[in-house]
């Protein structure tokens, strides 16, 4: 992903596989736990460094996550709409 600008996600991610929820009751699911929301209010940072694509609320949070994953200080390739 070395390009100019900000880095993009790829047309198709990596599977993995879906597990069941066996726990949410259909009443659960009926209430609404959701909400309708935008950019300036739910902050999404991805790491895009080595094909890993991990969400974080913060650049803060993506970078202790290269340290301790990647073993690496760099600040390139990380995917936002907060900034």
């Amino acid at each position: 992903m070395a390009q100019q600008g900000h880095p993009t996600l790829p047309s198709v991610l990596p599977s993995a596989p879906a597990l069941q929820d066996v726990d949410t009751t259909p009443e659960q699911v009926s209430g609404g736990h959701a909400r309708v929301t935008n950019p300036t209010d739910t902050p999404v940072f991805i790491c895009a460094m080595q094909n890993c694509y991990r969400l974080f609320p913060s650049r803060d949070r993506v970078l202790q996550h290269r340290k301790r994953e990647h073993d690496s200080d760099d600040q390139e390739d990380i995917i936002t709409w907060n900034e």
